[in-house]
This record gives structure tokens, C-alpha cells and sequence, in this order.
């Protein structure tokens, strides 16, 4: 080999060499480069913020603060800071349309189901489904009452359900069908005592009797409701309207014109051994001494079981809040705490959180459970903003059928024709 061949040589393997040593190098780079991260993609603590949470006086006084407590522990734990109101109910609701948009609004707020479809509507609150984590662990059907056009749209709290309530001292066998209440109100009612009195006339309170035979006012498909599809004038609404109408024309239960304040004077004074009421009458009637009693409202034989509305109270998120996920957070933490303690400041406020129920002081309690049954066996009240087209047709139906100044067929006919025009007239 020549002095040249060598010298060419030695280069070649000086080039290799090097090449070596600067892939070492470059391979070191890209692992220290892996371990850290750009500055601009490390991911940073978020700033705390400020939520605006409205409490509605619907859950009951001591209940509020139950709630106001909740929402100051998620403060807590979070490092956030929460600026809590309360108020009335209606006042509060009604002021939401206008609050929001012009930036004076909560960024959560409690609500009813009933508001929620008006409220979406309006463009006044958001979906959480994209991050709510836990919708396994509520009731059936307390997450469809929030549900619209398949978005859920708040997190519900509280259940309300109407129900047998009944006097024990006057019901020593609680009947589990219709034909025994029947029974045995007709043994209880002389001169101005009655075994059964509960505002009969009213489509919200009979209208257990006309679902149990199939009647129903919009069509639930599992996503949403279908408002073309109404079960008034129905051979099923019919027949439950029917039904409602004998039990004072035929069985001489109640008189027809019974109103809900002569229903509660007569069950606080004795008077009245049977009423169909809701849990949050129960804490007065033990105030005015009453040995009370819940039962779910007796099955119509060969028929079905009385289905009352449902209403559920909950929490939803602005649609105008500048801190939409730390909102959600906030409700949903709500939702998952709130139950039992809701629950024990006042009995009117049913648990629809599955765990709590889990708990052994309210696992052993008798009345919480026959509320339950009665929630287990109801239609959730359609949340949607065309349940507002159906109020006084469907009232006015059931006033005068109940008072037999018009049948039934021709009564249930006219409403759902009225509900049919009135919902084309706002598409």
C-alpha cells in the first residue's frame, strides 16, 4: 500500500469515526430532549377562580345552607372561591332569562326540570355530558328529567314525587290496591270526615290514575320527547280520565270540588284519613301531631300502577360563564355530596345520588323508601318549553270532566286539538 492508498485511508476512517461519535452525541440530545418537554408545551397549574352560584329557597331553609356547605368544600378542595346567593324560587328562575346575558347571572345556578328545556332554548345554559364522569350513579330517570334533545344539561340534586300519605291511627292496613282504598275510605268517610280527599279535579294530582291506564302527554323515545305524539285523545287517556270522573260520580269518594287547601286543613286535623300529597307537606302534618304514613298510590287492578309526575331540582351551567369547567366541576361534585345532606335538613328533598341511599340510617328508613317505590313507579314531568302549551288545556279538560259538565271524550278531543294548534303556531 502506498504512501497515498494510506493516507486516503486514514481519512475515511477519521470521517467514520467522527460521524460515530456526533450520532452518540445527537441520540444523547433527543433522549434529554424527550425527558423534557418545550417550555410552551409543559402543562401549568390553573389560576383559581371565581364562580357565582345561585341556592334556590325550593329545597327548604335548612336545606340551603346544607348546600351552601357543599359548594364552600368544593371551594375548598379546589382553591377556588364561590360567591353564593339565595333566594325564591320563582323570583329567582324567572330572573335567569335576563341576569345571564347581561352578565349579572350566576355561573351555576340551582333550576327545576320544568325550566331547563326554556332555559336551553333560550340559549341560557350549556350540555356537561362531555365531562360528566359519574351518570351511572344516579336514579333511572332522574338524568333523563335534565335531558333535552339528548343533551344533559344540569345535574340533579332532589327528587319530588306525590304519594299516598295516609293517618295511621285511622289506616291500620294500608291497602296496596285501588279497590281496597276504595274500601276502606268508603268505612271511613261519614258527615265531613272522608277516607280519601286530595284535589281530584286537578290534572297534576290525578294525573297518576290517567297514566296508569296508558295516558300520557308527550311521548318519551329514551332521547327526548316527541311532542307530535300526545296521549290525550287516546282510547288509554280516555279510559284513565274516566276512571277519575267515577271515582266521585260513581263511587261518591270525594266531591268534586275539592281544593288543596281544604285537602291539607282536613289531613292536619284528623278529618281526612287518606290524601295524595308530596314529602315536602309530611314534616307539617307531624307538626300538627299526625301519625303519618307513605304508601306508594295503590295499583288499579287488571289495569297498571298510578304513575305521578316527577319533578327533580338540580344545578346547570351558564352558558355566559368564562369558567365553564371549573362550573362543571362544581356540579358535579354537588351532585355527588349534596344528597344526604339535602335529605336530612329536610325530608321533602328525595336522594336520586344511588350511594347515599347505601347509607344505613337511610337504608332502614321506611318512609324514605315508600317515597322511592313511588319515584321508581312515575313520569318524569316533560322538561321541554311546549309543556307550557299544555297546562290549561290539560286543566280544563280535567275540571270539566271531573264536574261532568262536558264527557270525557269530547274534553280530552278539545285539548289536544288546543295543544296541537298552539305547538304549530311556534314552529
Amino acid at each position: 500500500m502506498n504512501k497515498k492508498t494510506k493516507m486516503l485511508c486514514f481519512a475515511i476512517i477519521t470521517v467514520l469515526l467522527m460521524g460515530l461519535i456526533a450520532g452518540c452525541a445527537n441520540k444523547s440530545e433527543i433522549e434529554n430532549l424527550e425527558e423534557k418537554p418545550a417550555a410552551d408545551e409543559q402543562v401549568e397549574e390553573k389560576e383559581p377562580v371565581t364562580l357565582e352560584v345561585w341556592i334556590l329557597d325550593r329545597v327548604g331553609t335548612d336545606a340551603m345552607a346544607a348546600a351552601r356547605q357543599v359548594i364552600e368544600d368544593w371551594a375548598a378542595e379546589t382553591g377556588n372561591t364561590v360567591n353564593i346567593t339565595e333566594g325564591n324560587q320563582f323570583e329567582m328562575l324567572n330572573n335567569i332569562p335576563v341576569a345571564i346575558p347581561a352578565g349579572e347571572g350566576p355561573d351555576v345556578f340551582m333550576t327545576v326540570n320544568n325550566y331547563v328545556g326554556g332555559h336551553y332554548l333560550g340559549g341560557l345554559i350549556v350540555p356537561i355530558q362531555d365531562e360528566f364522569t359519574d351518570a351511572d350513579s344516579y336514579l333511572p330517570g332522574a338524568l333523563d328529567a335534565f335531558t333535552v334533545d339528548g343533551q344533559l344539561l344540569g345535574v340533579p340534586v332532589a327528587a319530588d314525587v306525590n304519594a299516598l300519605v295516609y293517618n295511621k291511627e285511622k289506616v291500620t292496613e294500608v291497602p296496596t290496591t285501588m279497590q281496597d282504598l276504595i274500601s276502606i275510605s268508603k268505612e271511613l268517610t261519614s258527615g265531613d270526615e272522608y277516607g280519601l280527599l286530595y284535589q281530584i279535579d286537578s290534572f297534576w294530582y290525578s294525573y297518576p290514575f290517567f297514566s296508569a291506564f296508558g295516558g300520557y302527554v308527550f311521548n318519551w323515545t329514551g332521547n327526548g320527547w316527541d311532542t307530535s305524539d300526545i296521549g290525550f285523545d287516546t282510547p288509554e287517556g280516555i279510559a284513565g280520565l274516566q276512571y277519575i270522573h267515577d271515582l266521585v260520580a260513581v263511587e261518591g269518594l270525594m266531591p268534586a270540588d275539592v281544593t288543596w287547601e281544604v285537602m291539607d286543613a282536613y289531613f292536619s286535623e284528623g278529618k281526612s284519613a287518606m290524601i295524595i300529597t308530596s314529602p315536602t307537606m309530611v314534616p307539617s302534618y307531624k307538626d300538627a301531631g299526625i301519625d303519618v304514613g307513605v304508601a306508594p298510590i295503590p295499583v288499579i287492578d287488571d289495569v297498571g300502577s298510578p304513575k305521578p309526575f316527577a319533578t327533580y331540582t338540580g344545578f346547570s351551567v351558564s352558558a355566559y360563564s368564562e369558567h365553564q369547567s371549573e362550573a362543571i366541576s362544581l356540579v358535579q361534585y354537588i351532585g355527588a355530596n349534596v344528597g344526604k345532606p339535602l335529605y336530612e335538613a329536610n325530608s321533602g328533598n328525595i336522594p336520586v345520588y344511588s350511594s347515599v341511599l347505601e347509607d344505613s340510617a337511610l337504608a332502614s328508613n321506611t318512609e324514605l323508601a315508600a317515597w322511592m317505590s313511588q319515584l321508581e313507579m312515575s313520569d318524569p314531568l316533560p322538561n321541554i318549553d311546549e309543556m307550557n302549551y299544555v297546562w290549561t288545556p290539560a286543566t280544563t279538560a280535567f275540571l270539566t270532566a271531573v264536574h261532568g259538565e262536558i264527557d270525557v271524550p269530547t274534553a280530552l278531543s278539545e285539548a289536544q286539538e288546543l295543544i296541537i294548534t298552539s305547538l304549530a303556531g311556534i314552529e
